[in-house]
């Protein structure tokens, strides 16, 4: 693979013992190059503006400026076009969402296996979004909430009475067959009223709903 289509990674840590298990993972994988390695928030924003990569791989506890702050920056910066993923050990519900409204495309624990640390890469890179399981769990309540807040509002005009009742199903979790058995529809149907729902919604995913929910501070 040439150096041009490479994926350029940017490690931003205090943390030099993660950093090396970070080069070691992305080493393992030749459609990812790494351009640099920062240790603090504020740091990475003049990094991130000089050598533009294509991916930050972004911590939140550091010293100076925090990975939340540095990532809000950096978002607002014009010039700086990389995508955030948060990598991190912090998974209290306050930081998860501070992150997501900062602007961070994904979220990710340090734990995290190595193909599926890649797998987020190259998903983040080409405009997907990613949530940790247990983050998403996270996510995905503060989600249910507004979401019945919504479906007994008058703003959801624009959505058609069973719209509603598949949008309640998925928010609880529900799989495309669980919700087809649980409203007596077929699964082709299932997937139509799915297909509307986010295109109303303007998302295209799940996972993008609810970042959608947050980053717009309807959470």
């Amino acid at each position: 693979m040439s150096e041009q289509s490479k994926i350029k990674v940017l490690i931003v840590d205090d943390s030099k013992l993660t950093i090396m298990g970070l080069k070691a993972t992305l080493n393992m994988f030749e459609e990812v190059e790494l351009v640099g390695e920062v240790n603090d928030g504020q740091e990475s924003i003049e990094i991130a503006q000089k050598l533009q990569p294509d991916i930050i791989l972004m911590d939140i506890g550091m010293p100076i400026m925090d990975g939340i702050k540095a990532t809000k920056e950096i978002k607002k910066n014009s010039d700086i076009q990389s995508k955030i993923i948060m990598l991190t050990s912090h998974e209290s519900e306050q930081n998860v969402l501070d992150a997501l409204s900062a602007g961070a495309n994904s979220y990710c624990m340090k734990d995290v296996e190595p193909e599926i640390l890649f797998a987020v890469i190259k998903s983040t890179y080409t405009g997907g979004s990613w949530l940790d399981p247990r983050i998403a769990q996270i996510v995905l309540d503060k989600f249910v909430n507004k979401l019945s807040k919504f479906l007994k509002s008058d703003n959801n005009s624009n959505l058609t009475e069973r719209e509603v009742d598949v949008l309640g199903l998925i928010s609880k979790g529900y799989s495309n067959q669980a919700i087809s058995d649980e409203l007596c529809i077929s699964l082709n149907t299932v997937k139509t009223h799915i297909k509307n729902i986010f295109q109303k919604l303007e998302v295209e995913d799940r996972t993008q709903a609810a970042m959608k929910a947050v980053k717009e501070e309807l959470l």
